[in-house]
């Protein structure tokens, strides 16, 4: 009854679950729909593909790419229409005035969003097929078109989209064509953040303690990060070393080097207590949508080098919470990285803003933007 008095509509929320759900999109569904729940009445509309099926539809669409078997199904024309039949199903008889979809499942019949950090228009200006280490390795150029005038036809259809970060709405606006009043910005809430009720360390000097944490080690230039850190301990102090997480193996030729600690994959709470241990996050990643294990380090206290490119400025200002890179050079990283550790009044104002960092980047916070853009379409 208590949702039912909540001044928000009855609102779908629609997400192509992963087998595990929890861990669909780093968590961004299960933390959104969690804290929607809180403020309105939310009704699940799925989806989820049995194991069965999935395993049915990874077998269907293997393909030989780049000298492998490598599967599309997520991008086919049957895992699409199995997926809007499921959404439709669930739709009728909810009684939802709108409905939020995580990504772009369908066009539906009620008014719906999408919530997005990336687009097929953005991801064409970055993507390589010849590339066995593009973003999207698995599809063909001529898929890639496929997938983007669908995406296209789903835009014109939709009542607004949900811009995860102010360079994706740009890029809708400014690349795609969309209206800019059809576009909205709502920025994602923090996962692994750590215990907000703990101090935050003084990370006095000397500051020597690097992080990478990224599951997608090529993609978000883990390789630069190690190359740079074998150039800091020969020319700046031998004693500095480098933490990484994410990879479930350890993804460079070899042992990982001096200096070098590898944890392999970790959960979330894990992952939030090594922000405490550490003095700097480094991720100059190639393609980072929105980047939110920044704001996780931000709220802890811990500066971050990234990439001068995507969403990254708009979470790190060199100068105040970090440095940002342009090229792949280790030389240029080892040097944005030495300049951060000795800047004292970088880290006292990094630890300053630390709260503010944690109030802004809340899932409530997102939850009810989100809900104001559904109300007031």
């Amino acid at each position: 009854m208590e949702a039912r008095m909540s001044p928000y509509p009855r609102v779908g929320f629609a997400c192509l679950w992963d087998e595990d759900p929890r861990r669909t999109w780093s968590y961004t569904p299960w933390n959104l729909r969690a804290a929607m729940r809180e403020r309105a009445d939310l009704v699940d509309l799925g989806v989820e593909i049995p194991k069965t099926v999935r395993t049915a539809l990874r077998a269907a669409h293997l393909r030989p790419r780049h000298g492998r078997l490598a599967t599309t199904w997520k991008y086919s024309r049957i895992t699409d229409e199995y997926c809007r039949r499921a959404l439709l199903r669930s739709l009728r008889g909810s009684d939802c005035e709108a409905v939020l979809q995580i990504q772009d499942i369908a066009p539906l019949p009620a008014p719906f969003f999408l919530y997005q950090d990336l687009s097929y228009d953005a991801l064409l200006s970055v993507h390589d097929p010849d590339n066995p280490h593009a973003v999207l390795p698995n599809i063909s150029p001529g898929m890639m078109r496929r997938r983007r005038e669908r995406q296209l036809d789903i835009y014109a259809r939709a009542t607004g989209v949900l811009a995860m970060s102010s360079w994706f709405a740009r890029t809708l606006v400014e690349v795609t064509g969309l209206p800019a009043g059809k576009v909205h910005v709502v920025h994602p809430g923090i996962t692994s953040a750590g215990d907000p009720s703990r101090p935050l360390p003084e990370r006095e000097r000397p500051r020597r303690r690097l992080l990478f944490v990224g599951g997608d080690f090529r993609r978000k230039a883990g390789a630069l990060v190690v190359a740079a850190t074998r150039l800091l301990r020969r020319d700046f102090d031998p004693s500095l070393t480098l933490t990484v997480a994410g990879p479930p193996a350890w993804p460079l030729p070899g042992e990982p080097p001096e200096g070098v600690r590898f944890l392999g994959q970790l959960p979330p709470a894990e992952v939030a207590a090594l922000w405490d241990e550490h003095d700097l996050f480094v991720m100059p990643s190639h393609l980072e949508a929105f980047g939110i294990v920044f704001a996780e380090a931000l709220a802890r206290g811990v500066p971050c080098v990234g990439r001068d490119a995507f969403a990254m400025p708009e979470i790190i200002r060199p100068g105040e919470n970090g440095g940002l890179v342009r090229g792949d050079d280790p030389a240029e990283l080892a040097e944005t990285i030495a300049g951060i550790l000795d800047d004292d009044g970088l880290y006292a104002r990094c630890r300053k803003d630390a709260a503010a960092t944690v109030e802004w980047f809340s899932w409530d916070r997102a939850a009810r933007q989100a809900l104001e853009v559904v109300t007031a379409a």
